[in-house]
Order: C-alpha cells, then structure tokens, then sequence
C-alpha cells in the first residue's frame, strides 16, 4: 500500500534546504462523558503504549504501528514523509492509544502527559537545547479529563510547546470527529484532519502532517490557519465521506489541495457525546501565506457543511422490530445482517454493557443465530474457571453502575479467549451466542468472533458496537445493516436535547452559522477587546 496521497506532486515533497530533528508521538483517546467507567493507565498499556526503539521499529515501512487495528497508521505516514524529504532525524517519543470509554482519570492523564513531556525534553537535550526543530504529535481532539475544564489536547500541546526552543514548531492531526477550539488551533504550526469516514487514511494524514511541518521549518511555505465553527453537533445523514450527501462536500475540499496556495483542507464533524461546553463541527483550512484565500475558503466549506445540517440519519428500529425484520427477510440467506447497537457503541466510548438486545433474545430468539457482544467483568470473573462444555445458571447484570436489566441465562460455556480486548467467555444460549467481556468489546473485525471458535459468515445477525469503522473489514462479510436503539451513553437522544452554551442544531433551529462561530472562536470578544 502507497502512503502516498495521490494527489502530491513530487516537487512538494519538501526536498532541501537544512537538516531537521522532528520527534513524533501519538496520545490519543476519544471519550465518552455518559459512560459510567473512568479510563485508567491499564486501558492504554493493555491496547498500545509503545516508545523509544520499539516504535522506531513499528513505524517503519515493514512494521505493525497498531499492530491490532492498522498496520500502517499516522505515525508511519510522517515517517515517510521525513524520508521522502530527507535529510530529517525523526526522533521516536512514544505512542499511546485505548479503546474509547469514558472520561481519562486525573491521574492516566498526568502518567500520560508527564511520560511524553520527559520524552520531548530527553530528545531536545540529546544535541543541545533546542536541538529540536519540531514534534508532530497524532492527537484526537475529543479527549475528555476528569476534573479538568479545557481542552485535554490544548494541555498537552502546551506542555510540549513549554518543553521546546523557541523555535521549534508544532504540528498535529486530528481525528475528524476533534472538537476544535482555539487552543487546539491557535497553538498549533500546521493542523491536519483525517479525511475519510470510516477513517483508512491514517497514514496519508501522517504524511500530509510532516510534509507541511518540513516544508514550513525549511522556509518552503507559510502557513496560515483559516476556520469556522458551527453551532451543528448533528446532520450530514450517515457522514460517510463516499455517501450522500457528505460526498459532494469531502469532493469539493479534497480537491482545494490541489491547488498549490493551500496546504490542506479538514473538515471536522464532531464527536457529541463529550462535556464540553463548545460542541460542534469545524472548518479549517491552511493556505501558505495567502490569509484572504484561506477566510473565503473557510467560508465556503463552512457553508457547505451547513447545508446539510437537516439531512437526517436513516430510520432506526428498536431490537425487536430489528429481530422481527432479520427473521422474515431473506438478506441473512446470503449474509449475516449487521444490527448496530447505536447507543451502545464502545467505539464513541459507551461501555459497551447493554443488556436489551440479550434480553430481546431470552424472551424471543426467532430461531436466529445471533452474536451479542456484553462488557460484564463480574460474570466474566464468574465464569472464567469453568470448563467449556459446562451448563450454568448465571445472570447478565452488563457494565456495572449502567442501569441495565438483569437477565438469567441457562447457558453452556462454549469458549474461552485471552485476546487484545481482554479476557471473553462465549456463552450459548439457545441459538444465540454471547460474548461475555472484560473490557469494553470492539468486535470490528470478523477475527474476533472466530477466536471464539465461532463463524461469523453462519450468522443469521451480528450486534456491532461500532458506527462506521467495522464496515471496512466486514465489506465481504455482511451487506445488509440495521441501526438499533434502546438504551445507553451514546444515545443520540442526548445529542438532540443537548443544552449547549451556544444555541445549536438540532435542538434549536437555526438559519445561520456565523454568529454562533464568533462566540465559539472567541472572535466577538476579541473584537470588543
């Protein structure tokens, strides 16, 4: 796979001027402020915190960056990127990653910043002070800390820049669900978001990060940061960047790159289900040098996403009207039907304990094969030393602290896995088949149902706690998706009566974004000032 956005021309590959040290890192986590569970420092040393030689080595070409998710991730992009241009020492910081799930503890959030700080100013004083030309740091931009009111990132990026020369510059990538606010982009030198949803181009954003940062320390570009912020934290339908009616609107952006006085162009549709009092999508675009092109541009994609604020996701159903419809419809024939568990999804960092769709199933399976995913770590621990083939008794209670139905269960211990996610017990019951959890389960890939001795091509109906992300390793498995409410953190019911310190979409209706956008920038009161 080419890392290469295909669009770069050669000539802009940032090729002379100066030798450059850049070091690289990534802490990165999207919270949920619903979710009854704390994210603590085991939730990242279990999934991915790597650093020093051994990330050196995993964002090489041939290495495994999430070595359980993406081989080749924004790291490795801005690797190459450095190669590309040459002549660029990339100094390795460290990397580290968990599972969406609520709100960062105090104390992860000082472990985490405090190891990549000391990291930044052992690096820096390798050659001398300010030996560091710049870091390129992989961020989100909805992370959510306990007890703190700004923004997570805005922390970070003004612990590192404490830890730099004057001189040194900072680049950063978002995901393209950050919530952008003015620490997030007036601290920043260059900011890139992911251009795709679901997002595969980790890579090419990581590229298109140190590409703009060496391009810019070696005097080749000037940017210049352009944005807007809209009082919207819902519309676009699905979002999907290749559906309507997103596509027209990622088309249009995209294609702004190709002209060479700007040097990128994001659109930012927010992750809602986070505390802060400044929700919504962003704009941004960097021009290089050109500060008027870069306001009407912004402008214009500003405008564009605001037209399609009342475009509305597709009907959902509730679990037994999802059930009824797998039942008596013939796409299971072919393929397993998808049921997306839209207000559980541990992929927006809900917990992923519901217990509805097990419950649905007790009172009434239809005769259906179905996997279910629960988070229940005291069944778990229940069951964990009884051997497979044993029939028991248990009650599934979900995440505790959730406010889930208990449910009893007559089950046979089918499996027993050990897997990246944590520990899983497969429970069968009837002709369904629960996947009993530890931590919160991401069953994206079809693997993760077949560690558990189980195929997920024979499946009548799976129930994913994902929104889009699974769609890219399930496109050969199942065809047909359903979006299912019932009950949890990520219910899209507290987006649309979410009251926000600015008046937004959808809970008030709004024909103008720019009034709103000077209030959230900050830009009315700096013109008062």
């Amino acid at each position: 796979m080419s890392l290469l956005p295909t669009r770069l021309d050669p000539r802009r590959f940032g090729r002379g001027g100066r030798p450059l040290r850049i070091a690289y890192g990534r802490l990165f986590h999207e919270a949920c402020a619903y979710s009854p569970l704390l994210t603590e420092r085991d939730s990242f040393t279990a999934m991915h915190h790597i650093a020093g030689d051994e990330l050196a080595a995993a964002t090489t070409i041939r290495g495994k960056e999430l070595a359980s998710f993406m081989p080749h991730a924004e790291l490795t992009g801005f690797v190459q990127a450095a190669r590309l241009a040459g002549n660029v020492d990339c100094v390795p910081l460290a990397s580290s990653l968990a599972i969406p799930s609520g709100p960062l503890s105090a104390a992860c959030f000082q472990w985490l910043v405090d190891d990549l700080v000391d990291r930044v100013q052992r690096a820096d004083r390798v050659a001398g002070p300010g030996s560091l030309d710049g870091v390129y740091l992989a961020l989100h931009g909805s992370m959510q800390v306990e007890g703190l009111s700004e923004a997570p990132e805005s922390v970070i990026i003004g612990r590192v820049r404490d830890a730099l020369g004057a001189n040194a510059q900072i680049a950063v990538s978002y995901d393209l669900h950050a919530n952008l606010s003015p620490g997030l982009v007036d601290t920043v030198d260059i900011l890139i978001g992911y251009r795709s949803n679901p997002h595969w181009d980790l890579a090419p954003t990581g590229f298109r990060a140190g590409n703009r940062m060496i391009r810019s320390l070696r005097g080749q570009v000037r940017p210049i940061h352009s944005w807007r912020k809209l009082p919207m934290l819902l519309g676009g339908g699905m979002t999907i960047d290749f559906l309507a009616p997103m596509r027209g609107v990622f088309r249009w952006m995209k294609k702004l790159e190709d002209d060479p006085r700007v040097l990128s162009a994001s659109l930012f549709m927010v992750h809602p289900y986070t505390s802060a009092d400044d929700l919504g999508w962003a704009a941004h675009v960097c021009t290089d040098g050109d500060e008027a092109l870069g306001q009407r541009l912004a402008d214009q994609l500003a405008d564009r996403a605001w037209a399609q604020r009342n475009v509305e996701l597709p009907p959902m159903r509730t679990i037994d009207d999802a059930l009824d419809e797998v039942a008596r419809g013939r796409h299971r024939l072919v393929a397993p039907v998808t049921l997306v568990d839209v207000d559980d999804i541990v992929g927006a960092g809900a917990p992923g304990g519901n217990t509805h769709f097990v419950d649905a199933l007790v009172r009434n399976g239809r005769g259906l094969k179905t996997f279910v995913p629960v988070h229940d770590p005291a069944l778990l621990n229940e069951v964990w030393d009884v051997a497979d083939g044993s029939q028991r008794h248990v009650t599934l209670r979900g995440t505790p602290g959730y406010g889930m139905p208990e449910v009893a269960l007559n089950a046979t211990v089918g499996a027993h896995a050990t897997t990246d996610f944590g520990r899983i017990v497969r429970l069968d019951v009837d002709q369904f088949h629960v996947a009993v959890t530890e931590r919160p389960p991401l069953p994206i890939h079809p693997s993760y149902w077949r560690e558990l001795g189980l195929e997920p091509r024979r499946a009548d109906a799976i129930v994913q706690k994902n929104f889009f992300h699974y769609r890219i390793f399930y496109a050969a498995t199942s065809f047909r998706h359903i979006a299912v409410v019932s009950q949890g953190a990520t219910s899209l019911d507290r987006v649309r009566n979410l009251d926000t310190r600015v008046p937004s979409h959808p809970r008030v209706k709004l024909d103008d974004w720019r009034d709103a956008d000077a209030i959230l920038r900050g830009t009315s009161l700096q013109a008062a000032a």
